[in-house]
């Protein structure tokens, strides 16, 4: 199992009375900001430190490529596997947000796998092969345990793990009395409470790569603000480039003419999940996602250049 525990690093700021720790987790760089002046030096960096293990624990646990992982489990069990409790509580959430949203499908694993590692375009009879074992339906959860119709079912959890692990962050320091805090778990944001100055944070919402849009801002407090993008991640196939927003339905990368979306929500676990749908609902589906969570607020950008907000 990977270990990037020495990878940890601690910096305080004595100007702005913050200090920050930062770390790899994720395949990701994450960094989480406390404002406290009034906190004595040992004990905000010690708490820091308890942040950075909590995350190691749930990249431990949900990493598709490390063996022992309660994914890795999952993902070879014919049936049924036994998960940390944090496991069946993601897997849960994802499950739920599934039933309201079945364009987000946490099982297009095997697809995901063939697009990523194919050195030609994958034909037809490849994608439908994939997507036979393809569908949440097929997963439940049952205490702590999952519990697989399909053996050759895989789930991934990387929709929604930052998002979740935010939120997780997040409590930790409300409860040792953090009340202003910036947590970028690699660029899923959640931020704590207020800004130091008792305004609320500003938040610049990422647009896309080449995009001559102006960054649009938000003003939140205690609320999580999450980006997700076509143009994150692609592989180049035949000359092609496949971005890695699968569609379930479709077994191929989203053909959705929105190519990135920003969601601003009080839970980083739900704005995770609403940014990928956004992605795949397209901008014929941006007010149907509205409307049916109106707590949350969705800033997308189509491939023309248009704002949807």
């Amino acid at each position: 199992m990977a270990d990037y525990s020495s990878e940890c690093q601690i910096a305080r700021n004595d100007s702005d009375g913050s200090c920050a720790v930062s770390f790899h987790c994720f395949d990701t760089f994450n960094t989480v900001t406390v404002f406290d002046d009034s906190a004595a030096r040992a004990d905000i960096e010690s708490l820091l430190r308890e942040v950075h293990k909590d995350c190691l624990e749930l990249h431990g646990l949900w990493s598709f490529s490390l063996d022992g992982s309660d994914v890795a489990r999952i993902n070879a069990a014919p049936a049924r596997c036994k998960v940390d409790f944090r496991s069946a509580m993601l897997i849960a959430a994802m499950k739920a947000f599934h039933d309201v949203e079945p364009l987000f499908d946490f099982t297009v694993g095997p697809v995901s796998y063939l697009w990523k590692h194919a050195e030609c375009v994958p034909s037809d009879v490849e994608v439908a092969t994939a997507l036979a074992h393809v569908g949440a339906e097929k997963v439940s959860v049952e205490g702590n345990a999952v519990v697989k119709a399909d053996p050759f079912v895989q789930v991934d959890v990387g929709g929604a793990a930052k998002g979740f692990a935010a939120d997780a962050v997040a409590a930790h320091l409300r409860l040792a009395g953090i009340e202003s805090a910036r947590i970028d778990l690699g660029g899923n944001l959640y931020m704590l409470g207020s800004h130091p100055s008792g305004r609320p944070w500003r938040v610049a919402v990422r647009v896309p790569e080449g995009s001559r849009v102006k960054s649009p801002v938000v003003e939140v407090r205690d609320k999580s603000v999450v980006t997700s993008g076509s143009y994150e991640r692609f592989v180049e196939i035949e000359g092609g480039r496949y971005h890695h927003i699968i569609d379930a339905t479709t077994g191929k990368p989203s053909a959705s003419d929105i190519v990135s979306a920003t969601v601003v929500a009080a839970s980083s676990l739900q704005a995770d999940m609403l940014a990928t749908t956004a992605l795949l609902a397209g901008s014929s589906g941006i007010e149907g996602l509205r409307s049916r969570h109106p707590e949350a607020e969705i800033i997308a950008f189509t491939c023309d250049g248009t704002v949807l907000r």
